[in-house]
Parts: C-alpha cells; structure tokens; sequence
C-alpha cells in the first residue's frame, strides 16, 4: 500500500480552546503541506463566522442549509498552508462556546465535493466511511504496571454495516514497544489469532506515515467483514512504558497523538485514507506505577542559617514514579548527620500523602549535614540525602538553589496536566524553581495565555520561582527561551514568519529579562544563528544524554557560555522524570528517543526570585548535575564559575560536598582532560595549579563523578593570561 498522508482533515471546535476577553477560539492544525487547491467547509449555527489559518482570512462565500445543519462553504484556495512541516493555527471569530460545541471545520482537496447533512454524513463523503460505524475495540489488559512484559489480546469488531471487499485494517503500536515481527513467536510477535473474515498480512511500517513515533501493522481484507464480525489480535511485547501513560484518543490528528496500542483505523481502497474509530467506540490502555522499591531523601540546598529546616522524603517504585495508590509497609528510622545529629525513630506522623513525608529539625548550627533513612527492622541503609550546607550569618557567598527548566507537558508532545508540572516540582521534586518548555507549534495563542497564568500563579518569591517560557522548533533547529516576566512574546519556529531563529533573537537582543539556550541534540547549525547577546546557556546534560564533546567543541570555537542540567521530560515533569537504573541510556521513556534520566541545574544566587534567576542564566552562574544535589564552589585565579577575566598565573580551586564518595574530578581546559583527582570521599578541598600555561585566553572547568555514576559540570572560567 503506497504511502497516503491524510489531507482531508475534520476539526472539532469542542476542542478549540477560549480565553477571557479574547473574541476567538483556536485550535492548532496539522494538513500536510500540498500545492493543490482546498475547499473550506464550516458546520455551525454561527452566524457570520471569520476564520483564519495562521494570517489567512476567509470569510463566507456561500451558506447551505438543509433540515437543522448549516454548512458555510469559505471557497477554494491554492494557498499552500503550514509550511515548511504543516503545522500552523486556526482562530475563528464570532462564534461562542457554545456553538463551538457543535461546530466542525473541515479543509479538503476534494474541492467538487458539496458537503451537507451531519458531520457523519460529510466524514462518508470524504473518506468513504465514518468514524462512528468503523466499528469497535477492546482490549486486555487495559491497566498495565509499567515497564512489564505484556501480551495484548484486542478484539475488532466491525461496525453495523460491517466492511466491504478490499479494505485495509491499521494497527499502532508505540516505538517504545517492542518492534512488531510476524515470523517469529516471542517478543514482538504480532497475529490475527481468531477472525470470522479472510485476512490477509500486508506490511510493517517500522515509521508510520503520520508518526515517527509510532509503527503501523497493516492488514488486507479481501472480502470485507460482515456486520459486527470480529477479528482478534494478539501481540507481544517485552518492553513497554516505564512512566505512567493514559492512551485515550484514537484520531491521530497530530504526529504526537496519544494512541493506545493496537488502536485500529479503516482506509477503502478506492479512499486510500485510514478513518480511525470513534473515541467511545475504541478501547483506552492505562499504564500505572508499581510498587513502592525506592526512597529519596531531598534537603534544602546551601542556605542562610535558619530556624528550621525541612527534609523530604518520596517513595516510588522501581523506575521512580510516585506511588500514590499503594502504601509502603517499612518502618524507617531517620538519622541526621553533621555538625549536630539528630534522631527520628518514628516517621508516621510526619506523613502528608501516602507517598511523601516531611520533618522539620531546628536550631541547627552552621555546616555540613546530610540524612540517612534506616530500615528499622534489618538496620539496612534506604536512602541518603544530598547534603545541606548552613552558611554562618556573615558568610556572603551565595546561595545554592536547585532546579529545572526543560519540561513538556499535554500542551504539546507530551503528557501530563501543565499545572500539574508545577505541583509536582515543588511538592515531589522539592526544587526551589522550574519551568515548562512546551513546544510552541503545539499550543495555541489563547492557550498561551493561560499557561502563562498558571505559571505566573505558582511563583512566590522567596518560596517557589518560575520562569515563563517556551522551546522554539524549526528547521535551524530547538532554542529555549525564557523570562522573568510574567508574559513572553510568542515565535513559532514552523510558521513561515518565524521560521528564521534571527528574527527571535532580534526581538530579544538587549533585552535583559530574557535569556535563551540551544537543546542539545536539536542545536542546528550553531554558529549560523548564534546571538551572544541573547543565548547564554546550554545543556551538557538532558534525557538525551552527556553532551560534553559538543560543548567542549562549541567553546574551543569560542562560545561563551554556562552549563545547565535540563530534562526534556515529555511526561509532564521537571527533574524527578522516570528511571530505569539498569538501562541508563537503553531503556526509552515515553518518547522513544529519550533514554536517560532527567538532569539538574544548581544556581547561584542572593535570594530566589526571577530577576535573579534570569540573571544567574545570563551570567553563566549555573551548573549541572546528572541527578544529584552536589554542592560545589568553583573559581579559577579568584574568579568564580561564569566569569571571564585576567590573571598571571592558573589556580583552580573547589569546595565539593557530594552525594556519595567522589571517585573523580576532572580538569578540562580548552576540551582537554589536563589533571585528574581520585579522593573517594564524600567532602573534598581541591586545589590545582596550572604550570604549563601559554599567553592567550583559556578556559577551564571540572566534572565531579561519584561513585554511584553521578556526574556534576561546572560553569567554565575564560582567562586571559
């Protein structure tokens, strides 16, 4: 079967979104970009409705009404709609909420067909069959714990008036999952193991046609299927989701859509186009976390001496997802180690959810301290904090705030509520800031509004700060861009206007409440759009993995920049992502491509608020982490980690307080690993001279690896000897 993208699209205006004092609604559209003519069709009781695609106007030309449906035809075009990668915006004015609930939009290159009577009605003309008789799903098991082996039996079932000969049967399945395989029982293996109709295998489509992050299995009906006729599929697979995922949605309207494994669609072959099944009509697949295995202990930071002092700890099941729903059995004693030391025999009373605890220790004198968490029936070690330093009240050195600002939520390619990022940040996670990245293509104009309340609402100086923010996505690659503002204008890297990154940091250049970073692994041509003014941070680290050679490189050509430890989270998260500590770097999270843990950025700053935050990312005074809290202090010649500066002679000196023994620091200097330290304890002074220096500009910085594998990066010095 030749490949056929669907260029007849039907767009619900249930589902376009509206906001308070805004006189549209919108929605984000996916039509793949074609040069032939399209015909504009609108089911609605509004009146004299507008409509745009991204700058376009339309406006009616002619309106059918027969019975109670009112079709209004906006005429054909040969404008070439979401170029360059069909993704653009549809905002439609002058109907209410309403009338959206019952208002279809519709872009068609059948531009002779005259569309009337029902959306049903308009769906058959257009696609030969409608969602809502392409038939039925089922599927066992519908609840999975994630990261399981599973067999999936699902059950098609054909519609009233069944199928007719020579139609074509789509199955999805996740690229997470196993590769689907016909040849061979076992993982992967994939069959028709029951059917009341002649079917026939056709191909593997190891890219879907409409989702790289899907595979499609295509079935042959020769004969069709009678009404109601079942088919029974059986498929294998020994690796699926390690975050929990809800798969709901059975229209694959975008190339991130959501669909359930195995969800069936219908193509004719005189139609060429897959109809998917209803959403009450198809089956959902939920994947939940499983039992309570694990436990984090997180402290506050390098702080000001204070009355109290708040340790949290999370539990979670093997691939650290909370536990919400089951309740951990151990009883855990707590001991606080430090300057003084303090004992908890018994935690349930300091329980807030099933999965979270929280206990406050005060009067606390300045050092050192970190907690351990005792199973108090083996006296085995749980769990060890990362290390809080108390600052005497004259020392000035900054504090150390722990966050990250690289997450996708439902708002785009992700999953997960975006409020829920958030909440999950600072009650789970216990960071001191973060941030949402959803991709700007994905979310709508009104959209945007709202999300920036939502962030607006959970910042508190003092307490929780968050940046306002979006990833820019275009064919010169994926920038980051935030402020300390509580709004940001708006660019979409795959609209035509805005495609060029120049045109962004134009509007950003100078602007000092605003800074941007390249997202490793989507960086582009670096150098052709770099803005120094504007792109000040990169991530060395990410769900992607170590991105150290590529930064090592972009310096040596003379990039001036600070290190951040991000995520790219596409489960509605920041830092505390899913974990496979097995397959670090091969396991695939929800999105196949992502196989490590999400990082963490250390900032250095006077008080936690967004100016200082924007100005700590601006000014290079960050520093990444694998995952572990380490608290490190950096200087090169006196001066601190981000500065650029003079001297005659190379010291490097670190005060590293680590979350497990420090097998290894390394000094890089101009990408190169000059000296290495092997300590192999906790809490180190390191010291180091430079004696083969050369005139000219240098920078250096170190990595901190533990033994437990985690890796810290420190923010570079630029010295002019």
């Amino acid at each position: 079967m030749e490949k056929i993208l669907r260029t007849d699209r039907i767009f619900p205006l249930k589902d376009a979104s509206f906001y308070p004092g805004k006189d549209f609604c919108d929605m984000v559209y996916f039509c793949p970009p074609t040069k032939q003519k399209k015909r504009l069709w609108l089911l609605t009781e509004a009146k004299k409705p507008v409509v745009y695609i991204d700058h376009y106007r339309f406006e009616p030309v002619k309106i059918f009404k027969k019975g109670r449906y009112r079709w209004i035809d906006f005429g054909i075009t040969d404008i070439e709609f979401a170029l360059p990668r069909g993704f653009g915006q549809l905002k439609f004015y002058g109907i209410s909420k309403q009338q959206a609930e019952d208002s279809y939009f519709v872009i068609t290159k059948q531009v002779k067909l005259r569309l009337s009577g029902s959306i049903e009605d308009a769906e058959k003309k257009l696609a030969g069959i409608s969602r809502q008789v392409t038939g039925f799903s089922f599927i066992n098991p519908s609840t999975v714990e994630v990261g399981s082996p599973v067999v999936f039996n699902m059950i098609y079932m054909a519609g009233k008036n069944g199928l007719p000969a020579n139609t074509y049967l789509r199955l999805n399945i996740p690229k997470v999952f196993t590769g689907p395989q016909i040849t061979k029982k076992g993982d992967g293996y994939i069959s028709a193991i029951d059917s009341e109709a002649e079917i026939v295998f056709k191909e593997i489509r190891d890219v879907s046609d409409e989702s790289h992050r899907d595979v499609d299995v295509i079935y042959f009906l020769p004969q069709g299927i009678k009404p109601y006729g079942k088919i029974v599929f059986q498929y294998r697979t020994d690796r699926s989701f390690i975050v929990p995922v809800e798969s709901l949605t059975m229209d694959r309207r975008y190339w991130y859509s959501n669909l359930p494994v195995l969800s069936p669609a219908v193509s004719f072959e005189n139609k060429k186009i897959f109809v998917p099944l209803s959403e009450k009509n198809g089956h959902c697949v939920r994947f939940v976390s499983g039992k309570p295995k694990r436990l984090f202990l997180f402290l506050p930071r390098r702080i000001k001496k204070r009355e109290k002092v708040r340790l949290v700890g999370i539990i979670t099941d093997r691939f650290r997802n909370i536990v919400s729903d089951k309740n951990w059995k151990m009883k855990i004693e707590i001991c606080l180690e430090g300057k003084q030391e303090k004992q908890i025999k018994d935690i349930s009373n300091h329980f807030t959810d099933r999965h979270r605890f929280y206990i406050d220790f005060t009067g606390l004198k300045p050092g050192i301290y970190r907690a351990k968490a005792y199973d108090m029936d083996t006296g085995k070690l749980l769990a060890i904090s990362n290390p809080v330093e108390i600052m005497d009240e004259k020392d000035e050195r900054d504090q150390i705030f722990w966050g990250e600002i690289h997450g996708h939520t439902e708002m785009s390619d992700g999953t997960g509520a975006f409020e829920n990022l958030y909440y999950d940040a600072k009650h789970n996670g216990s960071l001191d800031f973060a941030a949402a990245a959803d991709h700007a293509c994905y979310f709508t104009d009104n959209q945007w509004e709202w999300m920036q309340d939502i962030t607006n609402s959970f910042n508190k100086d003092g307490e929780f700060c968050t940046l306002v923010g979006y990833e820019w996505a275009g064919n010169q690659g994926h920038r980051n861009i935030y402020t300390s503002r509580n709004r940001l204008k708006l660019f979409r890297g795959m609209y035509e206007p805005h495609r060029d990154l120049g045109i962004v940091y134009r509007e950003f250049e100078g602007v000092e409440d605003v800074v941007a970073g390249p997202h490793t692994g989507h960086t582009g041509d670096f150098w052709a759009f770099h803005n120094r003014d504007v792109e000040r941070f990169i991530e060395i680290y990410s769900m992607w993995g170590h991105f150290d050679s590529l930064v090592n490189k972009l310096l040596n050509e003379g990039a001036i920049l600070g290190f951040t430890g991000g995520g790219d989270c596409h489960s509605g998260k920041v830092f505390l992502s899913a974990e496979d500590r097995e397959g670090q770097g091969k396991t695939p999270h929800f999105t196949y491509s992502l196989r490590y843990k999400s990082g963490i950025m250390a900032a250095l700053m006077k008080e936690l608020n967004r100016k200082q935050l924007i100005y700590a990312l601006r000014n290079r005074k960050t520093y990444a982490t694998t995952s572990d809290r380490i608290l490190v202090d950096f200087s090169v010649s006196g001066l601190a980690m981000g500065k650029i500066g003079k001297a005659d002679d190379v010291f490097l000196k670190a005060i590293i307080h680590g979350c497990d023994r420090i097998r290894k620091i390394e000094v890089i200097k101009d990408g190169k690993i000059v000296h290495t330290e092997r300590p192999d304890v906790m809490d180190v002074i390191f010291s180091w001279q430079d004696k083969r220096v050369e005139k000219g500009i240098h920078w250096y910085y170190i990595t901190i690896t533990q033994a437990n594998r985690e890796v810290a990066y420190t923010s570079p010095v630029w010295l002019e000897l």
